[in-house]
């Protein structure tokens, strides 16, 4: 009877085993993929200058970032201001159009969802260290085409799974379910038209959300950021 339990035991671990070799694979081939660790560690500010494209109008947007710190997003629509700033501890929105006339403090759980966004450098560069987890899913497919699936939970223990395309190690698309009024909803990226900034790191400069689309113009890596953006009121 203990020999059953023993090889049950070791049967479970192998597969554990084997599912997390296949995780690492996969990551460290799309980590190289895109630049290498090494380059991307070195990645501490990012500006992102850009258009969210939606029902046919082009709305700007800069987003700015220090690793850890803050990250800001700055848009206007028609005379109004869009503001969103997230900080370790705090989070502050500004949309008038959603009826947020001024900069107000968001919620505690809206900031839990959003601080993974402090890690301006990739996901699963180092996540190990950043105290993420990794799990294989198998593999999916989509379009005609396979895909290898990845869960992502970070330290905030937010949960994503990523779908790498296995002749090019690149994220295709990436699912998150979230509550909203209180049910679950899926949600959806994919991340489209990869290039390679000055810096030599490697990015999709458009995300795809179904009902709008994000295409970034121009990415200053390193660039000088004053800390004073990321205070809310």
């Amino acid at each position: 009877m203990k020999k059953g339990i023993l090889f049950v035991a070791l049967l479970i671990a192998g597969a554990t085993t084997v599912s997390a070799q296949t995780a690492d694979e996969i990551i460290d081939k799309y980590v190289a993929a895109i630049g290498g660790a090494d380059k991307w560690a070195k990645v501490q500010s990012i500006k992102v200058e850009g258009q969210v494209e939606v029902q046919g109008l082009a709305i700007p947007f800069t987003m700015q970032g220090l690793q850890g710190k803050g990250v800001r997003v700055d848009a206007e629509f028609q005379g109004n201001k869009i503001i969103d700033i997230i900080t370790p501890t705090n989070g502050w929105g500004q949309n008038p159009l959603a009826g947020k006339a001024t900069l107000s403090p968001i919620s505690a759980e809206e900031l839990k969802v959003k601080l993974d966004d402090l890690d301006i450098q990739d996901a699963f560069v180092d996540y190990k260290t950043k105290g993420s987890s990794v799990e294989f899913l198998g593999k999916d497919e989509e379009d005609g085409n396979e895909y290898l699936k990845v869960k992502l939970t970070s330290k905030n223990n937010n949960e994503k799974t990523f779908f790498f395309d296995p002749k090019t190690y690149l994220v295709y698309k990436m699912e998150v379910i979230m509550k909203q009024q209180g049910q679950e909803v899926k949600t959806a990226v994919k991340y489209l038209d990869y290039q390679t900034t000055d810096f030599g790191i490697k990015m999709a400069f458009k995300q795809d959300q179904g009902m709008m689309m994000m295409v970034n113009k121009k990415v200053t890596i390193n660039p000088t950021i004053d800390e004073s953006i990321f205070k809310g009121n």
